[in-house]
């Protein structure tokens, strides 16, 4: 265990030569998950069947990189338990990590730094109490710190994992429709087989709820969707999302804001218990490889833009507040009664509906 605290404890910027070594080992592996269809954001699962890594101490989720990354070496190794911590944490919950268990390594990031408040003769200041006095001082560029972290399957006698009660079948539902309607975004619903983002108009657009197999897959479709919304120049203002709708479906920043949006929406659907459905993905995964192959960093970049645009539309439905159920069902009632008879079409299932679904597109899709 000493060799991981030491290993903790080195700042990755003594040495550019380590830090690549880093996250070509990050991308390397990811490009192996992705090439077999197992990277976590190629994957399919229901709700409660799989959760995105949390913190055995703070139960807080890892974010941006470290959560996507953490997903990936927990899938690779068969790890069933979401939890993870550092082996100080282990062993303050009364727990011990296992001889010959090998770490995870993860990134700190520090944004600012804390130095002593002095005045004008350079003494330091005191507060009421006599304590010294230290100001934040924002750092010309970032620093990044490894640490090594474990599994919780990796040690022995930490608390028993709590499992997440079974939501009813809506629940999730009716969340993620809230945050559909707390963004703002306007949706529209017409009877074709694809689903995509026009930013021209700025809309999203959408088959009706009815060709779904069920409402998670329609709800899991509309959060990709969602998550191109973000970067209109009025939100986030992504360049991946400009550049790729000028660039055309084929340019890597295309698939790479196809990265963004399919990573935002697992992590949205993670924090709503909605689940994931990348079944659409599969046109973007070449150059997916590719654009790790040319940049191992990039999967970082996109992790943490796919963590900006969840916290985005997430925040903003916590902004709205909660709605009454009761509400919902009564707007849903006279929706459906302004609602016209329509057609309606299920999506087919043969494989070749994935590459269509893509090219009818406007923009960056699912």
């Amino acid at each position: 265990m000493s060799g991981a605290r030491r290993f903790r404890s080195r700042p990755a910027t003594n040495g550019a030569d380590r830090s690549e070594a880093y996250y070509r080992k990050v991308a390397d592996q990811l490009i192996e998950q992705i090439e077999a269809g197992t990277a976590r954001w190629t994957q399919a699962w229901q709700p409660g069947e799989k959760a995105m890594p949390r913190n055995v101490a703070t139960g807080k989720a890892y974010r941006g990189g470290n959560s996507v990354w953490l997903a990936s070496v927990a899938d690779q190794r068969g790890y069933q338990d979401e939890r993870w911590g550092t082996y100080k944490q282990v062993k303050g919950l009364g727990g011990q990590v296992r001889r010959r268990e090998k770490g995870s390594a993860i990134l700190f990031w520090q944004f600012e730094t804390r130095k002593l408040a002095r005045d004008r003769n350079g003494k330091p200041v005191l507060d009421e109490n006599g304590k010294p006095v230290y100001e934040t001082i924002p750092l010309d560029r970032p620093r990044s710190y490894p640490y090594t972290v474990f599994n919780a399957e990796q040690c022995d006698g930490l608390p028993r994992r709590e499992p997440q009660p079974a939501a009813r079948a809506w629940d999730p539902i009716e969340e993620a429709e809230r945050v559909l309607k707390a963004s703002g975004a306007e949706i529209e619903n017409a009877g074709k087989n694809r689903a995509y983002y026009d930013l021209r108009r700025d809309r999203i657009i959408l088959p009706y709820k009815e060709q779904f197999p069920n409402g998670p897959a329609y709800y899991q479709t509309a959060l990709h969707e969602l998550g191109h919304w973000t970067g209109h120049p009025d939100r986030l203002n992504r360049a991946t999302l400009m550049q790729g709708i000028e660039e055309g479906f084929a340019s890597p920043h295309y698939a790479r804001e196809e990265l963004r949006a399919e990573i935002s929406s697992m992590m949205t659907g993670d924090r709503l218990r909605l689940g994931h459905d990348p079944s659409r993905h599969a046109a973007y995964v070449g150059s997916w490889i590719q654009a790790l192959k040319d940049d191992p960093r990039e999967v970082y970049r996109a992790s943490q833009d796919a963590q900006v645009m969840s916290d985005y539309v997430l925040d903003r439905a916590r902004e709205k507040g909660p709605q009454r159920q009761a509400d919902s069902a009564v707007e849903r009632g006279r929706d459906a009664a302004r609602e016209k008879p329509r057609p309606v079409r299920p999506l087919p299932e043969q494989p070749g509906f994935r590459r269509h679904f893509h090219r009818e597109v406007a923009g960056p899709s699912r």
